[in-house]
């Protein structure tokens, strides 16, 4: 169970990375599309920083919560572990 949960939060993880990186390559195209009409220097890079604040603030939501669901997950195995007493001491 353990493999297949490390493969699980691997596959989580890379996706949040996949994700990041394409909001990036997108906010690069139109920063140099921009770049190249009329638009002032200002104007491209309050865009940009737009853009760069959405993608960051997602993929560090998504990973947030996937971090700690997974820390929840580990918590929960552990008290699973104890004997019972250990566990009801542990939570009182």
């Amino acid at each position: 169970m353990r493999a297949g949960s490390n493969t699980t939060d691997e596959l989580k993880f890379g996706s949040a990375l996949v994700f990041a990186f394409v909001g990036l390559l997108i906010t690069a195209i139109l920063a140099a599309f921009l770049a190249r009409t009329t638009w002032k220097p200002s104007d491209v890079v309050a865009l940009v920083g737009v853009f760069t604040s959405l993608i960051g603030t997602i993929v560090g939501a998504f990973l947030g919560v996937q971090i700690g669901s997974s820390g929840r997950q580990k918590a929960n195995r552990a008290l699973a572990a104890l004997p019972p007493e250990k566990a009801s001491e542990l939570l009182d």
